[in-house]
């Protein structure tokens, strides 16, 4: 596929921020991004600028390319670099740039994303869905983990998602009788917000999940994203209620959450440098202990992660590194290493479903999309659609 039409403009994310979609051949993709980031991730542009220096700088320089496969994209991405790359353009417009190429090699071929990665994948899907939540992606009073996460223990992806929709709406009643301040209100990412404790939640949880259990007969395992990074201030780890927890203090905390309530998944349970601190809480739990911010899908963090035994999973997010062929670099140096790969979305998303086709492509096993609004529905929806119709 050669490209021949190349141009940029700046439209609206689900938080209704300005961000970059690019448009190649007449396919368009935009760029995420996060609310809650790590400050080793990939820097981006402003994009009112990135679409100035893309529309001057970058329409010329794109159209001398044909893009066929893994290799080529490679090579794209080695003459981006050698012009300016992310520092000049931003890793916002290169994200963008190869989301489009990767849409409109789709039409250009009549086929699913995904077989640009691999023709013929073979992977169940696992979900994680963010049903309550607080932090960096709520605001007002509401919980300090940021994200209450549910995985329906199910091998068919199709039951996964409609029974966590199902989970969903059946403890936002619950919040309703037990939070007289909750009007349904939710956060960034469609997840409920509550003025309840943390430990309330996570109680709320497993009793809900024994009532799902009970209904679709399908366990659901209980996981939290602590994004630890957000409550660490001057060595301290600073909660709402006022409490100062020291490292040592947080990592007991964690490790009690995780084996009172039985937690399978736990992501950034303290501050983005502290390796050794997330080895601790790894041998001392059977959770799926995971880094967002402490690897922000750079491999070269991601193998200081693996050194340190700090790890037993990656968060993925494609804008957070920038780069569609980094991403899959890491992506294969996960499964290479015993590292569960975590396909995620963005706190501040786009109404396309094109990183489903990606996870689908990369044959990840887990992805984490959220479950409410339009914007995660539309990565949630294309998985179903995939699944349909893969041989």
């Amino acid at each position: 596929m050669k490209i021949k039409d190349a141009k940029a403009r700046v439209v609206l994310n689900s938080r209704g921020n300005p961000t970059i979609e690019v448009e190649i051949n007449g396919y368009h993709e935009a760029a995420p991004e996060g609310a809650s980031k790590g400050s080793n991730e990939a820097k981006y542009k402003e994009p009112t600028e990135a679409v100035r220096l893309f529309n001057e700088e970058l329409v010329d320089f794109l159209k001398t390319f044909e893009i066929e496969d893994l290799d080529d994209l490679k090579a794209f991405e080695e003459s981006f670099m050698s012009i300016g790359g992310i520092e000049k353009y931003g890793a916002n417009t290169l994200i963008a740039t190869e989301l489009a190429i990767l849409r409109a090699w789709s039409n250009y071929y009549k086929e699913p994303v995904y077989k640009f990665f691999n023709k013929h994948p073979s992977v169940n899907i696992r979900i994680l869905a963010n049903v309550v939540g607080g932090g960096a992606h709520a605001k007002g009073k509401s919980t300090d983990i940021q994200e209450f996460l549910i995985s329906p223990r199910t091998e068919d992806t199709r039951v996964a998602i409609f029974v966590a929709s199902y989970f969903h709406k059946l403890i936002a009643g619950k919040l309703e009788v037990l939070d007289k301040s909750f009007l349904y209100g939710r956060n960034d990412e469609g997840a409920w917000t509550t003025s309840l404790e943390d430990f309330q939640v996570l109680a709320l949880m497993k009793s809900t999940a024994e009532d799902v259990k009970m209904t679709y007969d399908v366990e659901i395992d209980i996981g939290i994203d602590y994004a630890a990074n957000n409550l660490y201030k001057n060595g301290y780890y600073v909660y709402k209620n006022g409490k100062f927890l020291s490292r040592e203090e947080q990592i007991e905390k964690v490790i009690e959450l995780a084996n009172f309530y039985n937690l399978f998944y736990i992501e950034d349970p303290l501050e983005e440098n502290d390796f050794e601190g997330f080895s601790i809480i790894r041998e001392r739990t059977s959770s799926l202990i995971v880094g967002d911010d402490l690897t922000v899908t750079n491999i070269e963090r991601i193998k200081k992660a693996l050194e340190n035994k700090s790890i037993r999973g990656v968060i993925i997010k494609p804008n957070q590194i920038g780069s569609i062929v980094k991403t899959y670099e890491a992506v294969k140096f996960c499964k290479e290493n015993g590292l569960v790969p975590i396909f995620s979305h963005r706190s501040g998303e786009t109404e396309s479903g094109i990183i489903a086709q990606i996870a689908y492509g990369m044959e990840v096993p887990f992805v984490k999309f959220g479950i409410s609004g339009g914007e995660r529905i539309a990565k949630l929806n294309e998985l179903l659609r995939i699944y349909e119709n893969r041989p």
